[in-house]
């Protein structure tokens, strides 16, 4: 998988095809972002190591990214969740290749760098996650290089604690997806 600083966009309104947004600070890969309404986040993931940069875009115009903070942990391989308040960074695995459990949280509004929010049920990388204005899903990933999990977990985002049992997916899935309306998630 290479690295690549390139941001596109697209009007979700419309098809067609992406257009050139701006750059990230640098080539990266394994990262996740997530957004408000008038910002999108990005957690960098991996550089020329894992970083626990954030970066931040103004969606209203294009331009190239500005630092926003620092993540609670140096980690790649992760997933994010966003309410219009607040950005969740969680799980993944940090620089010496160990899965996390850790769940860490911003203010999407102001920069500055996260807080820790509290703990998946389990350690994870590669993980789905959805989520709308009052929760944040997060659907299977692995723990190591042979496991797939099949655990749903949540959080309330609006406040801080440890994920909860949500239920389970048929199957194991790592290296997932997820998308959602305001009503259901799927991965």
């Amino acid at each position: 998988m290479s690295s690549t600083n390139v941001i596109d966009y697209i009007t979700i309104a419309s098809t067609g095809n992406a257009t050139d947004f701006g750059n990230l600070s640098a080539a990266s890969k394994l990262c996740s972002g997530s957004a408000s309404s008038t910002r999108g986040i990005i957690n960098l993931g991996y550089v020329s190591d894992y970083t626990d940069t954030i970066e931040y875009v103004t969606i209203g115009s294009t331009g190239n990214t500005t630092d926003f903070g620092n993540m609670t942990i140096v980690m790649a391989q992760g997933s994010s969740a966003s309410s219009a308040t607040r950005a969740l960074f969680v799980g993944g695995a940090t620089s010496g290749g160990s899965e996390t459990n850790t769940i860490s949280y911003i203010t999407i509004a102001s920069t500055g760098n996260a807080s820790d929010f509290g703990d998946l049920t389990a350690v994870r990388k590669l993980l789905a996650t959805v989520s709308n204005s009052i929760l944040a899903v997060t659907a299977g990933g692995n723990s190591d290089a042979a496991s797939q999990h099949n655990t749903i977990d949540f959080v309330t985002i609006a406040t801080t604690g440890n994920s909860a049992d949500f239920g389970d997916l048929n199957i194991g899935v790592k290296e997932g997806c997820g998308f959602s309306d305001s009503h259901g998630g799927l991965a």
